[in-house]
């Protein structure tokens, strides 16, 4: 039998990583001959291997997750160059690629990095920060993706697959034991069940103490709980088609996203005031809290026929979810805010893909999206707030209704037998509609009552692109990209008023890049790098401003005109048997060239960095298998990670310092990976880090922040069947 959930639990030990080193692509296990192994990715929406995809593009095998002891997407977070993976939020789930994100606080706002699961596009942040279990791989693609993938590509794509079932019998399960009562569980069963069919189901479990304690509820906040399963179907009757069924769901049940005070303001001096921002205690009248439900269901066809290949991507999926939060963070009840979210979702993509042997090769066809997102934001008026004897509520209702058509095609033609053209074209249609009503607290101090508005608007928009790509030998792709990206407009459904419709305007980028693949030495050195310019316009950028009443929202306006540039490099060895080393270094220049007007006051950030967009990003691992008996061996791995200054803003108000950390794991087992035992730990220097800092909504001068996670450790066993 083959088995296995987490293909290899590797181990981990400690890597250096030198400053301005060239950077370096993830660990690939080697293959026989001792060299790297390569990956396949349908990046393009072909499948391909990842040396012969001329696009800025990292791929992680299932054995380079499980050596890492990758368990949530924000556990990659260093791992990529010029990517930056916000932990912790079950909701916005920020990603920002070469500088580019969308803070997703206003529903009204659309994702910048498409998020794809086995092909169907994730229309919001919520469905994204969950556990990662039995995948085959990441593709994590930087720069817009405007022509092939379905909606606002415009920083690049994330893509998730996971593993179909085949002939193959494989069982296997990974339980992990660490610090604060950290527990993450995977099992899996997977094989034939009748002629033609194959099954696979999947379960996760990944459950933690909060990391913070709230002394006046003596409740752990920043706490982990979470659910989840998948279920998988494969008919496959001839080689000539295939239909795979596959349906998800999760449960979240937390008290995650504490802050703690990093600046009193008004407070300073009284009994109400933090001592300490980095201790880890609050003292604050509600518990954080963050509940999310997530399923959804897909069914894919792949039809072999007429020298290529017709797939279609049918797929339901929606979420629910709620918080609340202290927006005084105090003991005090002054102020507490809500969001309760209900999203849904129907796509539909049919595409044909060609014989990419041909000289003449294509991909063509049409993307549906349906997404209907009911938002309920609620402010609830304490009593300590000295308005009103009892506590009282100001209710912003806001439906936004979406329908995004889109065609695209994308042909290769060889000029000669080292030099291919490529040209591409998407054509999208997109309608919002937004229906929002506003019921106001008794007096109207906080929020006023407006009557219900129906209001929509409809964007057009061609992108296109083209590239050059050369292979003077087979070791070796050169290539040379234009592309184009866009994301509609939208509404601030927090904002609109009975006169004003809050509208911001399309997004718009213009992308260069040139780029190589390259191998050495017998496939055991591999050097990959990218040289980048996004021109952007009217880029849309969202942050919390007071509104007229003292209470802040999250509102969306365009800066007129931004650019992100840098290189990007990534490198891979396999110097002698059973090691293997890897690093990357990414550089990124992202800033606003022109950006007036950027609050209500009429605040200009011109010259200002784009948020989440450190000027250096750097990673290296060191891997080393080595036998102990005939039957036995010990793998140590070790990963070190840097990143240079962050902002979380626009406005570079606040911000956090150059970090490095450093994540080890050892593990010993039997040679043919029947089980593995294996100690690891993750920030082992007990950095404190912020992973947000932000004024504070009611208190004047207050500034809080919330903390990365603390050294962990613990150990895990897998086992195969």
């Amino acid at each position: 039998m083959t088995i296995g959930l987490a293909v290899r639990t590797g181990a981990s030990a400690f890597a250096l990583v030198m400053a301005g080193a060239p950077a370096v692509a993830q660990a690939q296990a080697s293959d026989a001959s001792g060299g790297l192994e390569e990956i396949v990715v349908t990046a393009q929406r072909r499948t391909e291997k990842l040396q012969d995809t001329a696009l800025s593009i990292t791929a992680f095998s299932a054995a380079d997750l499980a050596d890492s002891g990758v368990g949530r997407v924000e556990d990659l977070a260093g791992m990529l160059p010029n990517v930056y993976l916000g932990p912790r939020d079950l909701r916005t789930s920020a990603i920002a690629i070469r500088g580019i994100s969308a803070d997703l606080n206003n529903p009204g706002l659309d994702q910048s990095v498409g998020v794809y699961v086995d092909g169907v596009y994730m229309g919001r942040g919520a469905t994204i920060n969950s556990n990662l279990f039995d995948l085959e791989r990441v593709e994590v693609l930087r720069g817009p993706q405007g022509t092939l993938y379905g909606r606002n590509t415009v920083a690049g794509a994330v893509n998730f697959i996971t593993r179909t079932p085949n002939d193959q019998t494989r069982l296997g399960a990974t339980l992990s034991y660490g610090n604060h009562d950290a527990v993450r569980g995977n099992a899996l069963a997977s094989g034939p069940l009748a002629e033609s069919l194959y099954g696979s189901v999947a379960v996760s479990v990944d459950r933690r103490d909060g990391l913070v304690r709230n002394s006046a509820t003596n409740t752990r906040l920043d706490d982990i709980d979470s659910l989840g399963g998948r279920l998988t179907l494969l008919y496959k009757p001839n080689e000539i088609w295939d239909v795979t069924l596959r349906g998800d769901i999760s449960r979240d049940r937390t008290h995650s996203g504490a802050f703690e005070i990093i600046d009193n303001g008004q407070f300073t001096g009284t009994p109400l005031a933090d001592a300490d921002p980095y201790d880890r205690i609050v003292a604050q009248s509600t518990n954080t809290t963050q509940n999310r439900d997530v399923y959804g269901g897909s069914a894919e066809l792949n039809w072999h026929l007429g020298g290529g290949t017709l797939t279609a991507i049918s797929a339901l999926r929606g979420y629910k979810w709620t918080n609340v939060q202290d927006n005084d963070y105090t003991v005090l009840d002054l102020l507490d805010t809500g969001i309760r979210e209900r999203q849904s979702q129907f796509s539909q993509e049919i595409r044909y893909a060609s014989d990419p042997a041909q000289r003449f090769s294509y991909v063509v066809g049409g993307f549906y999206f349906y997404q209907r997102l009911k938002t309920r934001s609620i402010v609830y008026v304490g009593t300590d707030l000295g308005i009103y004897p009892t506590r009282e509520t100001a209710v912003i209702s806001a439906d936004v209704d979406t329908n995004s058509f889109a065609g695209f095609g994308r042909a290769v033609y060889r000029l000669a037998d080292t030099l291919n053209v490529v040209a591409g074209l998407r054509f999208t249609h997109e309608k919002k509609e937004l229906d929002f009503s506003q019921i106001g607290d008794p007096f109207g101090v906080i929020a006023g009552t407006i009557a219900p508005r129906a209001i929509d608007r409809t964007d057009d928009k061609f992108t296109p692109s083209v590239s050059l790509e050369w292979r003077p030998q087979d070791a070796l792709l050169a290539y040379a990209t234009f592309s184009q990206g866009y994301k509609s407009g939208g509404f601030n459904v927090f904002s609109v008023t009975a006169t004003d419709n809050a509208e911001y305007r399309p997004e718009n980028v213009y992308n260069y890049e040139i780029g190589f693949k390259s191998e050495f030495l017998d496939h055991r050195l591999r050097v990959n790098g990218s040289a980048f310019y996004m021109d952007y316009r009217d880029l849309q950028q969202n942050q919390l401003i007071m509104s007229g009443g003292g209470i802040a929202q999250y509102q969306t306006s365009n800066a007129a005109k931004a650019h992100s540039k840098g290189i990007e490099l990534e490198v891979a060895a396999a110097p002698v048997s059973g090691l293997q080393l890897t690093a990357t270094y990414g550089y990124l220049d992202a800033k606003f060239k022109s950006y007036p007007n950027a609050t209500p006051g009429g605040a200009d950030y011109s010259g200002n960095r784009l948020p989440l967009a450190p000027r250096h990003s750097i990673s290296g691992a060191v891997e080393w298998t080595a036998p102990v008996t005939e039957d036995y061996d010990i793998v140590v791995r070790g990963e070190a990670t840097h990143r240079s200054r962050i902002y979380f803003a626009s406005d570079n108000a606040y911000s956090d310092g150059s970090l490095i950390l450093l994540n080890a794991r050892v593990g010993f087992g039997p040679s043919d990976d029947v089980w593995r035992l294996s100690v690891w730990g993750r920030n082992l220097t007990n950095r404190d880090y912020a992973i947000n800092r932000v004024g504070g909504a009611i208190v004047p001068g207050q500034v809080v922040q919330a903390l990365g996670t603390p050294r962990t450790f613990g150990a895990e066993l897998q086992v195969k069947f």
